[in-house]
């Protein structure tokens, strides 16, 4: 299992974290979904299971194969219903347009 490390919250909401295997971090709302896309760019094993880990912890909060967490973006439509939703690169062209 690729272990991703849950940092401190750096500002309201975002959190740091960090994927020691593969010399990763950054900081997000969240945390397991973007480390999965950043392992997933690199070309790393996308089939593995990774697992959000809290410090001291030997047992992950949660876990998924990274090629799944990649693909999905945690989503609020009606403020209130959290629900798990493909995710979406973010386009700049279309801000430009």
């Amino acid at each position: 299992m690729i272990r991703i490390e849950l940092g401190e919250e750096v500002s309201p909401g975002v959190f740091a974290y960090s994927v020691p295997s593969h010399r990763l971090c950054g900081r997000s709302r969240q945390p397991m979904l973007d480390a999965c896309r950043q392992i997933k760019s690199m070309g790393g094993p996308t089939a593995e299971r990774a697992g959000l880990f809290r410090e001291g912890r030997l047992d992950p909060d949660l876990t998924c194969r990274v090629d799944v967490g990649a693909e999905l973006t945690v989503s609020e439509p009606n403020k209130g219903t959290v629900r798990f939703d493909k995710f979406r690169a973010f386009e700049l062209a279309k801000l430009v347009a």
